[in-house]
Formats: C-alpha cells, structure tokens, sequence
C-alpha cells in the first residue's frame, strides 16, 4: 500500500530531511564565520557536512542562498529577542531594547559575524537584488525596534526618533565591534559600562 504524507514512516522521513537540512546550515554557518563568503565554496560547505555538494543543492541553489537564509533566520531571532524587550512599561523601554540588542549579538560572535554583512562593515556583497533587499527590510525592522524603544520612553516626535535611532545603531555596532574584536580590553574599558553610561545619557536628554 502506498504510503501517504501523514504515515509514520513519512513522518520520520520528513524530519530525517529537516535535519539534513539542518545539518548543512550549521556546517556552512560554521564555515562562513572562518572563511566568509567570498572565501567559502560548496565544496568547502559540503566536506565541513560529512555529505556531497550533490547533497545540498536540492536545498540552495548556492552559497549564498545559504548564507542568505542563515542571515534572515539571525535577523529574525534578534526582532524577537527586540519585540520581547519592548514588551513592558513605556519607562525604561529605550534602555531595554537597546540592551537587548547589544546582548543578542555579544553573546552570538557567528551572528555577528553574518550580520556585518548588512551592516556595512566588512563583510562581502552580492547575495542578489531580491535577497538583499529582502534583508535589508528586516534589518530596518530590527533598527525601527531601537526607534520604538525611544518613542515609547522619550515621547519624542517620528522626525527625531528616526534620526535618534540610527544614531542608537551606530554606537551599538560600533561598541560591538570593539567587543568582539577584543579592542576594548585593550583600552582599559568594560562594554557593559560604557552602555551604561550611553543609555543613562540617552535617558537623560532633552529636545
């Protein structure tokens, strides 16, 4: 008898193939973060799976389907973990969600890495039209998050909120940087102190 999408064996088939999938994301997450992706090859993707590059195109039609997917899935988890932190009082909320968004990254140095592509640092281009402005879309959701953080704090007019977030963004990407860089340390300085002391300064600014 044939057997139909809803049996136990397609079933399993169906979560063998998820975790396949899987499986070569996380491999190439892991080589994108050592060799980036001008640097990375299929081939590179597929030896770092345990599988053949044959293996991996039924999913992607190339690297950089694959390390779009990995950047839209790290942009979606950091607007949660960002919805999350505005989820609260109207006081404190601009302290909150910029806080949540250094710590997501901070504690994800891959994510970071991935993400540096969109953030205009040092990462390659060239992921496509479509799939760079799709992520480009997300990316601006995730910074109107840091500008929804002010709105709700500050009560600050949209024209201000839209220059003061970027400004917002700007200062997190560039104490990221240090962090991860290990800068930092070598300047005698705490991340955590120094975001401390720009959220108190923000908190305390009048129009």
């Amino acid at each position: 008898m044939e057997e139909t999408p809803t049996t136990p064996a397609a079933t399993r088939a169906q979560q063998f193939t998820a975790l396949r999938r899987q499986l070569i994301l996380e491999a190439a997450q892991r080589v994108f973060e050592r060799e980036g992706l001008e640097n990375t090859t299929v081939r590179a993707i597929a030896k770092e799976a345990g599988c053949t590059t044959g293996a991996i195109y039924p999913w992607f039609d190339g690297k950089e389907a694959i390390y779009a997917e990995l950047l839209e899935a790290s942009l979606e988890r950091l607007q949660g973990q960002l919805d999350r932190a505005l989820d609260g009082e109207p006081v404190g909320a601009a302290r909150r969600v910029i806080q949540a968004f250094f710590q997501y990254y901070a504690g994800r140095a891959t994510d970071f890495s991935l993400g540096m592509y969109l953030f205009q640092g040092l990462g390659p281009r060239g992921l496509g039209r479509e799939a760079d402005e799709r992520l480009n879309a997300r990316l601006r959701d995730c910074v109107a998050r840091l500008g929804s953080g002010l709105r709700l704090a500050k009560q600050w007019p949209d024209d201000v909120v839209a220059a003061e977030q970027m400004q917002v963004f700007t200062y997190l990407m560039g104490l990221l940087l240090l962090f991860h860089t290990r800068r930092l340390k070598s300047l005698g300085q705490q991340a955590d102190d120094l975001l401390e002391r720009f959220c108190t300064t923000l908190e305390q600014r009048r129009l």
